[in-house]
């Protein structure tokens, strides 16, 4: 699986979130898949403590993956 694309929007929203891309890749290629009620696809990890989410996209031309949103959070 390739690397997916990180839109400068996104990296931005990460860095003031306190994620790094290492963060997401490891949620985006070891998390749980799931999708949201929104239909958004999502890769959730949990973490000791914590969970990190990825939301992804594929690219319409390219096909590649495309993280369109990042969080993370303390586990419930």
């Amino acid at each position: 699986m390739a690397s997916p694309f990180f839109p400068s929007k996104t990296l931005r929203k990460m860095s003031s979130a306190g994620l790094s891309e290492s963060d997401a890749l490891d949620a985006f290629y070891h998390g749980e898949s799931k999708t949201l009620p929104s239909g958004m696809k999502v890769m959730i990890k949990k973490y000791n403590g914590y969970e990190i989410g990825v939301g992804y996209t594929h690219h319409p031309t390219t096909g590649e993956y495309v993280i369109i949103s990042t969080w993370k959070r303390a586990r419930r």
